[in-house]
């Protein structure tokens, strides 16, 4: 099983975009978006090209991508059908989240726009709590989880789980940590290998700070129950300035364990660039 991160907060713009090579070409989540304000400023032309560049990148990925995975409706995970690479849904397999049930309304909206302009030109399976296999390789889709915390506001997501040979992959889009009791559960039972997970959101004025006790509770449950080696935690934690020290703090966690915790830049060996979090630098020192 190879893993490739192809966008991530870390090292580029709003993304979880990953390429998952079994025996099959997986693309999940392969979208890129951008936030229209933070610090009340606008995205810096740095940033703005690389949402341009990481975008024609994954139009170039998904030539022979065999499956695609679309966990949610937000537009840095499923691509918007007013963009070019809307596109690369066309002519493919799709498993997608349901968008009629678990779903809030502005993802059911994002998620029936999507589908009626793909409906005619691709193979669409509905993937909730649903399992494939496709040559050797198992696939399942996990039951609805919660977009963050227990009912959030946010609505749900897919869960991925891929099994190739003898190694096993749990991705976690947008479950911002593991903070309900259902999602620790599911992932446990997984017992997977390997862990990619959207951070929480340590940064945003809406995060509660007792939600932290929940977050590395769990963390720590899910080490002491699982044979997971790495766990690659990125995408919402990586909007934070301290991440390197959050990731630091739960490698001291994940060292009793045999652990390790990993931004995508880091498993990929490049720089940690934080582009959003970074952005009040970028306008001070390239503002030319």
């Amino acid at each position: 099983m190879i893993i490739l991160p192809i966008a991530y907060d870390s090292f580029s713009t709003r993304s979880m975009a990953t390429i998952i090579k079994t025996d099959i070409k997986i693309f999940i989540d392969p979208s890129v978006a951008i936030a229209p304000y933070r610090y009340n400023l606008k995205p810096h032309r740095i940033e703005l090209e690389e949402l341009k560049n990481k975008k024609k990148e994954i139009i170039e990925l998904s030539k022979d991508v065999d499956l695609i995975i679309i966990t949610h409706y937000h537009w840095d995970h499923c691509p918007n059908p007013k963009e070019e690479h809307f596109k690369i849904l066309y002519n493919k397999k799709l498993i997608i989240k349901d968008f009629n049930n678990y779903i809030n309304n502005s993802q059911r909206r994002r998620g029936k726009m999507a589908y009626e302009k793909i409906k005619n030109k691709s193979e669409i399976i509905i993937g909730d709590n649903k399992s494939f296999k496709f040559n050797n390789t198992y696939i399942e889709i996990s039951p609805p989880l919660f977009h963050g915390i227990e009912n959030s506001a946010l609505g749900y997501v897919i869960g991925t789980y891929v099994e190739y040979k003898n190694k096993s992959l749990f991705f976690g889009s947008d479950i911002q940590g593991i903070l309900t009791d259902f999602t620790l559960n599911y992932i446990i039972e997984k017992n997977p290998d390997y862990i990619i997970l959207s951070g929480p959101p340590f940064y945003h004025v809406k995060w509660d700070i007792s939600y932290n006790e929940i977050f590395y509770k769990n963390i720590e449950k899910l080490l002491e129950n699982t044979k997971v080696s790495k766990i690659i935690i990125d995408h919402h934690m990586a909007r934070s300035l301290n991440y390197k020290e959050i990731l630091d703090n739960l490698n001291e966690i994940g060292k009793n364990y045999g652990t390790e915790f990993l931004s995508a830049a880091d498993y990929l060996n490049i720089k940690n660039v934080q582009l959003e979090a970074n952005r009040e630098l970028l306008y001070k020192y390239y503002n030319e």
